[in-house]
């Protein structure tokens, strides 16, 4: 039987190779949107995890919430095993931008296929906050908006909730109770039975490529002899409706499930030339089938929700491009061969995409570890032939199941990192970003001690505290632990 899993996480800071998973919550309902179960899990913070400032405070779990959590380990397994239950769609809000790349991370790091939950057995996803931005400009009167002070509509689902008296069990920010916010969406938005069936093709593969396949047939693509669409995405922003018109350039020649696609609502858009490399200074945007950025074709009954200000604009610079071909085409090509550099030296937690997929070399050694018992997992990984999965394995055992750093000799140069006490000791991220460190933690604390302290409650003053004693402590133990 075909459901419906809606879940929501919270975590130990914004970044998904580096942060924790820190609660996850989910209901699972029939098609129809009628509850058959849920689930609250709660995981332990590791011990080489810094907690951002920011995060903590947004989600406010603390110590006393988080230390009662099972590991990490065993909390992916449950999760992986509840979103590859066959025929599930997992559903978030924001998911596709933010909850499912930190779940494929989690995934990864503990030895379980980052990718299946997404196309196998059945298995798909869906993201409710793009579906509702359809809504929003389409569907008005299936919700009432929130509009902030200024009289900008916002879409954070906080607002949503309490605009729209969803029922929720608890408070915003709070994993749970961000699920039942967007069961409650889906039910005011799955009584307007054919705009909810046309959403839900967004994320089919098939049904998204067949519908950009066949945007040439407008009539102002056959104008200009190119595919145009609008494209649907809260990164608009509220400025411009959250929808832009857009031209199809061309698949990424590297990346083969990337399509690429220009903004031509911007004013000076071909103003600025790269010289070194002779080509427009664009931002080509990336999309894969099934993704959380949505297009649309050039028909009049979307076409005038566009602002005058993004329609004016559309023209003038598609009357440029038909004019520059030749500088339009060579930055075309730049960007259809453009290749993300390698990271010299990245971290193992955050080699997913980088490394590439397992070999099926590596999945029976995966396996192995996973079938083997506790006390005898260290002395299995001694055999694995692939350096990855021997490694990943031993940090599974420090971290999880009390095994000391000496088990994993590569991974004691990653806890030596993290006290920031050498600012030329890093462990790098995919995008050459950095893991926290207690050193950068602590500055943030210290700036919110100082600017922004007196404007808390009392609990969120005794959540600084906690954070800064931990942290300190965190601190102390990476310097003297080697």
């Amino acid at each position: 039987m075909q459901t419906l899993l809606f879940y929501d996480i919270e975590t130990s800071g914004l970044n998904p190779a580096f942060d924790q998973v820190l609660t996850f919550a989910c209901i699972r309902t029939d098609m129809s949107l009628n509850e058959i179960g849920r689930e609250d899990i709660v995981i332990r913070l590791r011990d080489d995890i810094v907690p951002s400032p920011g995060a903590f405070l947004t989600h406010r779990l603390d110590a006393e919430i988080l230390e009662v959590g099972i590991s990490e380990y065993h909390a992916a397994l449950k999760i992986h095993s509840l979103l590859n239950t066959p025929q599930t769609i997992s559903i978030g809000y924001n998911s596709l931008g933010f909850d499912d790349e930190f779940l494929r991370f989690l995934f990864y790091r503990n030895l379980l296929d980052p990718y299946s939950h997404q196309f196998a057995n059945g298995c798909s996803r869906m993201d409710m906050l793009p579906v509702t931005l359809i809504y929003y400009l389409f569907c008005t009167h299936a919700l009432s908006w929130p509009v902030l002070e200024k009289g900008q509509p916002t879409m954070k689902l906080e607002h949503l909730t309490r605009q729209n008296k969803f029922t929720t069990s608890g408070r915003a920010h709070q994993a749970m109770n961000d699920v039942e916010s967007v069961v409650g969406l889906a039910k005011a938005f799955s009584k307007y039975g054919e705009i909810w069936s046309y959403v839900q093709g967004f994320f089919d593969k098939r049904a998204d490529l067949e519908r950009m396949d066949n945007l040439q047939s407008s009539k102002l693509s056959k104008a200009y002899g190119m595919d145009l669409a609008l494209m649907i995405s809260v990164s608009f922003g509220a400025e411009c409706n959250y929808m832009a018109p857009v031209v199809c350039v061309g698949g990424s020649v590297p990346y083969k499930n990337q399509s690429l696609w220009i903004r031509l609502d911007k004013e000076g858009m071909f103003d600025q030339v790269d010289e070194a490399l002779g080509v427009y200074d664009l931002i080509a945007i990336r999309k894969k089938p099934g993704d959380q950025l949505f297009i649309l074709p050039v028909l009049d009954r979307f076409w005038e929700k566009l602002l005058p200000k993004s329609h004016t604009a559309c023209m003038r610079n598609l009357d440029f491009i038909k004019e520059n071909m030749s500088g339009f085409n060579k930055t075309v090509s730049f960007h259809r061969n453009f290749k993300y550099p390698q990271v010299p030296d990245i971290d193992l937690d955050a080699d997913l995409y980088q490394g590439g997929f397992f070999s099926f070399q590596d999945k029976k050694e995966i396996a192995i570890f996973h079938k083997t018992e506790e006390k005898k997992r260290y002395q299995a990984t001694q055999s694995f032939q692939s350096n990855r999965v021997r490694m990943l394995a031993q940090r599974i055992l420090v971290r999880n199941f009390n095994e000391k750093p000496g088990c994993a000799p590569e991974f004691k140069a990653h806890l030596e990192c993290l006290s920031g006490i050498d600012p030329e000791k890093v462990i790098k991220g995919y995008k050459a970003d950095v893991k926290l460190t207690c050193a950068k933690a602590l500055e943030e604390l210290e700036k919110i001690e100082t600017e922004t302290m007196q404007t808390f409650d009392s609990s969120h003053k005794d959540l600084v505290k906690w954070l800064k004693s931990h942290i300190q402590s965190q601190s102390a133990f990476f310097v003297n632990a080697f």
